[in-house]
């Protein structure tokens, strides 16, 4: 009884243009348990089995493969289906159909691919390189602006507060008051004979100060 298992696996790959990256096969099979006594059609340990098998065989199949570029590789599906057979029937198990999924690199493959290719679109086109230099040159312009504004705003947030002038100066108020506290007291009559004070420190009957003492 034929059962189907699908296989997935991320093999690392030596690209002759991109040198190593990983690249993602995946797809089904078809099977046929030779002995459905051990290898139980369908069961969970027997599609473990196989698919395990399958990603083995790929793998092996690519170290064998020689310098392939991974955009190849789905020309090459007939190898990897010829080398699973014959792994999968050496363990009791007839391979009856198998298709694959179409081979590409994984995210961070395709990320480092692309930044290689704008490198040699570049190099090969010195006008649009030019245009390269000059927008990284004005991105650091502005990168460096930036900064400078920011140092210059924690300086002035840092610089101590100076008093004002006009918080410096003595109110007339203040000083009309500092000059009368420092004038002396006067009594409104004499100590001595009871005269009243005409105003001067000097009592007018018999001269006697009339500077109260504190």
């Amino acid at each position: 009884m034929a059962f189907n298992v699908s296989f997935s696996n991320t093999i690392p790959f030596n690209d002759p243009k991109y040198r190593s990256i990983f690249i993602k096969f995946s797809g089904d099979l078809l099977v046929e348990s030779d002995d459905p006594n051990y290898l139980v059609p369908g069961s969970e340990t027997t599609v473990k089995y196989v698919a395990d098998m399958a990603n083995y065989s790929i793998g092996r199949t690519l170290i064998n493969m020689g310098p392939v570029r991974y955009k190849e590789l789905s020309t090459k599906f007939g190898e990897f289906v010829n080398v699973i057979a014959s792994d999968l029937k050496s363990r009791q198990i007839t391979l009856v159909g198998a298709s694959f999924d179409p081979v590409e690199p994984d995210e961070a493959s395709k990320i480092r691919i692309k930044r290689q290719e704008e490198t040699e679109r570049l190099v090969n086109d010195p006008a649009a390189m030019a245009a390269k230099m000059q927008e990284a040159q004005a991105q650091a312009a502005a990168q460096a602006a930036q900064v400078t504004a920011q140092a210059a705003q924690v300086t002035a947030q840092a610089a101590p507060v100076q008093a004002s002038p006009v918080a410096a100066q003595t109110s007339p108020v203040a000083s009309q008051a500092a000059a009368a506290s420092s004038e002396p007291q006067l009594m409104k009559y004499c100590a001595r004979c009871g005269t009243l004070a005409s105003g001067s420190k000097f009592c007018t009957n018999c001269g006697s100060s009339l500077i109260r003492k504190t």
